[in-house]
C-alpha cells in the first residue's frame, strides 16, 4: 500500500513510542496517576494518556487504508506516493511529541504552564501546515454524478483548503510565539471562523461554476 520507507518509518516509530509508553507506565506505582509535571507533582492524569500517541499513529496508518480499499484501480499509483509522505510526517510528529510527554513527565524537563501554552500552539501550527501540505496531494476518484464536481474541480478545492491550513498553521506558530496569552482565545476564533468561511465559499462557488457548466447540456 505505502513505498517500503515510509513503512518501516512508521513501524520504527510506532514501536518506538509503545515501548516508550509501556516502560513510563511500569515506573508509576498508580497507573491512574501519572504526573505531568515530573516526579512529585500534584498535577496529575491517567497513565493511560501515553497511549494517546501510538492510538493516532495507528489511526495515521489505517486512514490511508480505507481509501486504498475504496478508491479505483487508477488512483493507486498517486495513493502510494500521497499515503507515504502522509505516514512519514505523522510518524515524526508523534514521535517528538511523545518524547515531549515522557521528558516532561520525567522530570527531565520543566516549562512553565506559559511554555506549555505556546508549545502545544506551535505544535498545532505544525499539524495544519502538514495537513495543508499533504492535502493538495489527496488521490481523487472519478466523479460519475452530474451534481458533483469533476476531478479537476475537487482538485482546485483540495489545493485551496491546503493553502488554508498552511496559512491557519503559520497564524496558529506566529502568534504562539509572539501573542499575549490573552489574546489567543479571541485571535484564533477568528482566523478558525475566516478559514471555514473562507471554505464553505469556495466551494458554493465551484459547485456555482459547475452548474452554469452543465445548464446549456440541459436546456
Amino acid at each position: 500500500m505505502i513505498d517500503r520507507r515510509a513503512l518501516w518509518i512508521f513501524i520504527a516509530a510506532f514501536l518506538a513510542i509503545t515501548g516508550a509508553s509501556i516502560w513510563q507506565l511500569s515506573l508509576l506505582p498508580d497507573w491512574r496517576h501519572m504526573p505531568l509535571g515530573g516526579p512529585g507533582s500534584h498535577n496529575t492524569v491517567s497513565g493511560l494518556v501515553l497511549f494517546a500517541a501510538p492510538a493516532s499513529l495507528l489511526f495515521c496508518w489505517i486512514s490511508p487504508l480505507i481509501q486504498w480499499l475504496a478508491l479505483p484501480k487508477e488512483t493507486l499509483p498517486s495513493l502510494r506516493r500521497w499515503s507515504g509522505k502522509w505516514i512519514v510526517s505523522m510518524s515524526v510528529f508523534m514521535a517528538l511529541l511523545q518524547a515531549f510527554v515522557l521528558t516532561r513527565s520525567l522530570g527531565l524537563v520543566s516549562p512553565s504552564n506559559l511554555d506549555i501554552a505556546r508549545g502545544g500552539a506551535v505544535m498545532i501550527g505544525v499539524m495544519f501546515m502538514i495537513i495543508g501540505n499533504i492535502a493538495p496531494k489527496t488521490p481523487v476518484p472519478p466523479q460519475r454524478d452530474d451534481f458533483q464536481l469533476d476531478s479537476w474541480k475537487v482538485s482546485r478545492m483540495l489545493r485551496f483548503g491546503g493553502k488554508l491550513f498552511v496559512g491557519l498553521g503559520l497564524a496558529f506558530v506566529l502568534g504562539g510565539i509572539l501573542l499575549p496569552l490573552e489574546y489567543w482565545q479571541a485571535v484564533f476564533l477568528c482566523l478558525m471562523l475566516a478559514a471555514l468561511t473562507a471554505a464553505i465559499w469556495y466551494s458554493i462557488k465551484l459547485r456555482h461554476e459547475r452548474l452554469v457548466a452543465i445548464a446549456p447540456g440541459r436546456s
